[in-house]
């Protein structure tokens, strides 16, 4: 499915930026925690996206229920950022790519 291939990219990217991110903070804080939980969500996606639901059974229910409750608040936190820029400014660009690439994520986890 080409809407899968496309949103590979951002989702990759959001990982990168998170696997920054992520050595920056302090463990034991909300926001490393937060990041873990992402990351988590972010990798289930991406295997999801590149070898298809069959393997939906390497993940516990849980960890599902967890990815789809990250996946719906990185979309929530997106939009809230998108509106801050003007439509066809290079950072609305990437917030609508990654907009696209998370919804896609969360339809493949559910």
């Amino acid at each position: 499915m080409q809407e899968t291939a496309d949103a590979l990219k951002p989702i990759f990217s959001l990982i990168s930026k998170c696997e920054k991110a992520i050595q920056k903070v302090a463990p034991g804080t909300w926001q490393h925690s937060m990041l873990e939980t992402n990351l988590k969500a972010l990798h289930i996606a991406h295997a999801l996206m590149k070898e298809g639901p069959r393997i939906t059974a390497r993940f516990t229910q849980n960890e599902l229920d967890d990815a789809r409750l990250s996946m719906a608040s990185m979309i929530a936190k997106t939009v809230e950022a998108q509106a801050k820029f003007a439509s066809g400014t290079s950072q609305h660009t990437l917030l609508r790519n990654r907009l696209s690439a998370l919804k896609v994520a969360l339809a493949l986890i559910n």
